[in-house]
């Protein structure tokens, strides 16, 4: 009898391997093999993981350490990922026994007016017990290592979001570093045109005084200082909200956040590189990576799903002492146990269980076009990238041409005053043109550096080596 026991119990260990549901393969879709815009030729090696060292800012460097170590943004997206990887854990738990430890000591009275059970003693009596009791639900067939698979998938796929959120919060902060100094320049580009139309109109009113001019010239230059003061309001206020919203990303109080403009009021710029290919891109962004992970948590759910359909089996266990004499209680007569297995099965649940399987079929269905919908729309991104670094390159190198040949002009302008073969106002005519030209330079800066961070954070900003990292998904090729 105890052989035959044995061997039932083997049998149910060796049926225990089986996992019903869908086996895990990763989704897959083709990409192109060279994107459409080819970038240029890079002047260094920039590597990806750190792709704000290309613009070479000290400033900027520590703004993205500080929003990486403070921002509480991050770090509540951080502690969300520890708690769905504590979720696994919970799920796995399943599979143990539980096990429990009790005890009673009272007295009791039993009554004498009832047939049973029958009286052991009259009247008052003394009852002790003490010990363990405990189950083991047999995963039979994989409900708890799908359930498993399912939480690993889901903190994987939330480590995806936290490190598509941080790509993001450091893009930002990027952007947000370049506009303040692209502001800082412009504003003051701005007050030089300021200062060049108030000894325009000085010049003017003074001829004016003298007869030589029109007063209609007067009334003119009085315009063109006036447009010229209301640039500069506007570019402060701005510079400020750039300042304020860097504060915000690094966990600065506004008042505390101090900026040191660049000593030549230049744009931070980043080198050209190529990107990489579209193939690698789809698996090193994170709006990807995630989309995966979503795809894998569903699959899970199948198997789920599936395995409600089978019985559940599970190994009931007590063991302890009972007794009325405390001096007898750890006496061989005073013990007691019961070992079984215990199994149940739902005979009809109205359709439920297999509307749970298609239900869940469905929503897999679903995250495999989900899936291919952020691999379009990731190369989508990207190639408007390349096509926006393009045309801001192509703009900046037409107007970098239009400001030297401005600047040349104002040159000669000035050498010709002090030789005394033009007037001064010839002079702040030329200087006012060089300003307006240097402020549409700086506004042009800016967008190219801008559209450069924007084609990082599309080509996913190096985060490959961190999703392999922390992602919590070791195990993905084990499906």
């Amino acid at each position: 009898m105890k052989m035959r026991r044995t061997v039932s119990v083997l049998a149910l260990v060796a049926v225990a391997g089986c996992t019903v549901g869908p086996t895990y393969v990763p989704p897959h879709t083709d990409a192109p093999s060279q994107w459409a815009v080819q970038p240029g030729t890079p002047s260094k090696p920039v590597p990806d993981e750190i792709w704000w060292a290309g613009f070479h800012d000290p400033q900027l460097s520590r703004l993205i350490h500080e929003a990486l170590t403070r921002n509480n943004d991050l770090a509540s997206a951080e502690k969300r990922v520890e708690a769905a990887r504590e979720q696994i854990r919970i799920e796995a738990a399943a599979s143990s026994p539980v096990v429990g430890i009790g005890g009673i000591a009272e007295n009791r009275r039993q009554s004498q007016t009832i047939q049973w059970p029958p009286r052991a003693s009259a009247g008052d009596y003394r009852y002790w017990s003490l010990g363990f009791d405990g189950s083991w639900e047999l995963d039979l067939f994989g409900m708890t290592r799908r359930r498993t698979e399912a939480a690993r998938a889901s903190a994987a796929e939330m480590a995806a979001e936290r490190d598509g959120f941080r790509l993001r919060l450091l893009a930002e902060v990027g952007a947000d570093y370049v506009s303040w100094c692209a502001t800082e320049a412009r504003v003051q580009v701005a007050e030089h045109r300021v200062s060049l139309a108030i000894r325009q109109r000085d010049l003017l009113t003074h001829k004016w005084t003298a007869g030589a001019h029109a007063r209609a010239d007067v009334d003119q230059a009085e315009a063109d200082l006036a447009a010229a003061q209301q640039i500069v309001p506007p570019l402060i206020a701005q510079a400020a909200h750039m300042k304020d919203a860097l504060a915000i990303l690094t966990a600065t109080a506004p008042e505390a956040m101090r900026l040191t403009p660049r000593a030549d009021l230049s744009i931070p710029m980043p080198p050209a590189r190529p990107p990489s290919l579209p193939s690698e891109v789809l698996t090193r962004r994170p709006d990807i990576q995630s989309a995966t992970f979503r795809y894998a948590r569903d699959n899970a759910e199948i198997g789920v799903a599936v395995a409600s359909l089978y019985p559940k089996v599970a190994i009931p266990l007590d063991f302890g002492v009972t007794t009325s004499t405390l001096h007898q209680a750890f006496t061989t007569a005073s013990l007691l146990w019961q070992l079984g297995v215990t199994a149940g099965e739902t005979i009809y649940a109205g359709g439920r269980r297999t509307a749970q399987i298609d239900a869940a079929r469905l929503q897999r269905d679903a995250a495999w076009l989900g899936y291919r919908q952020a691999v379009l729309n990731a190369l989508r991104d990207v190639e408007d990238r390349l096509a926006t670094v393009a045309d801001t390159e192509s703009r900046l190198s037409s107007v970098n041409v239009e400001l030297r040949a401005a600047q040349e002009k104002c040159a000669h302008a000035q050498r010709q005053f002090h030789a005394g073969e033009t007037a001064l106002s010839s002079v702040l005519v030329q200087n006012s043109m060089v300003d307006r030209i240097h402020d549409q330079a700086f506004a042009t800066r800016q967008e190219t550096a801008l559209a450069s961070i924007a084609l990082y954070k599309a080509l996913g900003g190096g985060w490959r080596a961190v999703l392999s990292r922390d992602s919590g998904w070791a195990d993905i090729d084990k499906f």
